[in-house]
């Protein structure tokens, strides 16, 4: 037994003498033997139970979860088309406003005085041509007359723009585009279905017989569209050459029997005139339309930047949500798309909403997306929570989120079994909202089964 205590001990401990473990030796010869230390155990703090889960089947739905202000529906955001500091600004929030009114201007007295001076430049360079040769006074003055005609027509063509009917065509293309994909996606899943009556499989393709025919009729007012907005350019190009040909008439009438620098000079002082005008005009405001003013974010004195919107003008009613969403997540969205919205933190408001419009491209004039919703007693301004459906797979499996592990792109889950813990790979599909809400799913398309419990982190 001795012996056997011996290897045990120089086993564990190498470099100790084989004297330590058959005992000491005493100075009077004999051998005294040491007691061996027993060890203490250490209690350690039971485990802390982890959460599971169970693998269950439903139905995922991916939403679309964002915020808008409850707004006009009708409204045009107005800015300088030129950089510079306002001078005044005529109207306030509320204000009725009528088309053409001055809304607000920048600092332009030094442009003014510029204009008055160089108008009577021109009265002097015609003063001047007039007494050289009198006989071409009534041409030149039915010359300037047929020029300012000219110019009035392409002003009046230009504002005749059908370009808004040939965008609200391309609309309800797209509009039409997307119930053509629905339904054809309704009438391929009742197809599909062996147990389905057979009247329900007539609704779903008379609903795409519907949405074919819906697809023509808006292609046809695109085209139509697309032919008026044709032929608006080429009305443009008619006016212009109209107001070329009747400069070219006046420029000849100042040269008829004159000294041609006295026509030159009148010429130069005309464009210029013309000049300081158009940039009088890009340094003022005008409404382009009846209506009230919903916002100014401006005030005299203020540096602008050109293009800036400045003041937004529409009609108080009706209103609906606009949102400004990033581009990617504004066109996962659909005309006709419908959802749930509800004045924020006030689930009890919550009502069912459509999107009305979004975003064309990156280069839409207007990059917000418009939902229209029945909410009541609203303020202007205040903050509504929107919830769009995007896709839902039916009767899938699913997790919580929280059950779902993630490392380097590989998608895990912990099972327990009755021999215990056991990693599995699993595929996922559609995921609802990820932030945590207790209604968050994750789609599992393969490596568990229904009613499997996951272990959580």
């Amino acid at each position: 037994m001795r012996g056997f205590i011996c290897r045990v001990v120089v086993t564990a401990f190498i470099g100790v003498t084989v004297a330590s473990c058959t005992g000491n030796t005493s100075p009077g010869g004999g051998n005294t033997q040491q007691q061996a230390p027993t060890s203490t155990p250490i209690p350690t703090a039971p485990s802390a139970a982890r959460q599971t889960f169970l693998v269950q089947r439903g139905d995922v739905t991916q939403i679309s979860d964002f915020t808008g202000r409850w707004q006009p529906r009708d409204q045009t955001q107005l800015g300088f088309e030129i950089a510079g500091t306002v001078r005044r600004v005529t109207v306030q929030r509320g204000a009725a406003v009528k088309k053409g009114q001055l809304l607000a201007d920048y600092q332009i007295t030094d442009l003014e005085n510029q204009l008055a001076s160089d108008q009577l430049n021109l009265q002097t360079a015609k003063a001047n041509l007039e007494t050289g040769d009198t006989s071409s006074v009534g041409s030149v003055a039915d010359a300037e007359v047929n020029l300012a005609n000219a110019k009035l027509s392409l002003e009046k063509t230009k504002q005749g723009s059908p370009w808004p009917a040939l965008q609200s065509a391309k609309l309800s293309i797209d509009n039409a585009k997307d119930n053509l994909k629905s339904a054809q996606r309704a009438y391929d899943d009742a197809v599909s279905r062996p147990n389905n009556a057979g009247s329900a499989i007539d609704s779903a393709f008379n609903t795409l017989v519907n949405a074919k025919n819906s697809l023509k009729s808006a292609q046809a007012s695109y085209d139509s569209a697309g032919q008026q907005w044709s032929q608006y350019q080429f009305s443009i190009s008619s006016a212009e050459n109209e107001v070329i040909r009747n400069q070219l008439a006046l420029a000849k009438a100042l040269q008829g029997g004159t000294d041609p620098t006295k026509a030159q000079a009148v010429t130069q002082a005309q464009l210029k005139v013309d000049q300081d005008q158009a940039n009088i005009n890009k340094s003022s405001l005008f409404a382009t339309s009846d209506g009230e003013v919903l916002e100014v974010t401006i005030k005299p004195g203020d540096a602008v930047k050109a293009f800036d919107v400045v003041i937004t003008v529409g009609r108080s009613e009706p209103k609906e949500v606009v949102a400004s969403l990033a581009i990617g997540d504004a066109q996962k969205l659909s005309v006709g798309l419908v959802g749930v919205c509800q004045v924020a933190n006030r689930p009890e408001t919550a009502v069912q909403c459509a999107v009305r419009r979004v975003p064309l491209s990156a280069r839409d004039s207007d990059q917000t997306s418009r939902v229209a919703a029945s909410l009541d007693n609203l303020t202007t301004g205040q903050l509504i929570e929107v919830k769009m459906p995007l896709s839902v797979s039916h009767d899938v499996l699913w997790l919580p989120p929280a059950a779902v592990r993630t490392f380097q792109n590989r998608n895990f889950v912990v099972l327990q079994t009755p021999d215990g813990q056991r990693v599995v790979d699993v595929e996922v599909g559609l995921k609802t909202d990820t932030t945590g809400g207790a209604d968050a799913r994750v789609e599992i398309k393969s490596g568990v089964q229904e009613g499997d419990v996951v272990i959580g982190p």
